[in-house]
């Protein structure tokens, strides 16, 4: 087999040079390392917060607990980074990699919307029904 090199009527056939492809790596490995800070600040955060304390007795009533944004801004985080990974592997010609990567952030946004309206929910409650008060009337 004879190979036939460049001529001046036909270019030469161009490869990503070793400066494309280590800043695709570079660019990954760093938004990983972003994505597993992030990951472990949410982790540290929730395992050293103190103890909820009682309600105060003065108090008339103590209303629903605040709603929890570490699933939902941990989950939000991946599916950014995820997301920007697909765009990035689209974008240096990669485009089954690219259309798989962003098939699963969609599957992770769906779960993000998901978590968030669960920590909604359980942050505001349906009203229970009205109690009937009947004062005396005498």
């Amino acid at each position: 087999m004879r190979i036939r090199s460049a001529a001046p009527d036909r270019p030469a056939a161009s490869r990503p040079g070793p400066v494309m492809t280590g800043c695709l790596d570079m660019v990954l490995g760093l938004l990983l390392i972003a994505l597993e800070l992030v990951i472990s600040a949410v982790f540290f955060y929730s395992h050293t917060a103190s103890a909820p304390r009682p309600p105060d007795p003065d108090m008339m009533e103590a209303g629903p607990p605040g709603m929890d944004w570490s699933g939902t801004l941990v989950l939000a985080t991946v599916t950014a980074v995820a997301c920007l990974i697909g765009v990035v592997l689209l974008r240096h010609g990669l485009p089954i990699a690219g259309v798989v990567q962003l098939i699963g952030v969609c599957l992770l946004l769906v779960l993000t919307l998901t978590a968030w309206h669960g920590a909604y929910e359980d942050a505001h409650p349906d009203p229970g029904p009205d109690r009937a008060y009947a004062a005396p009337y005498t």
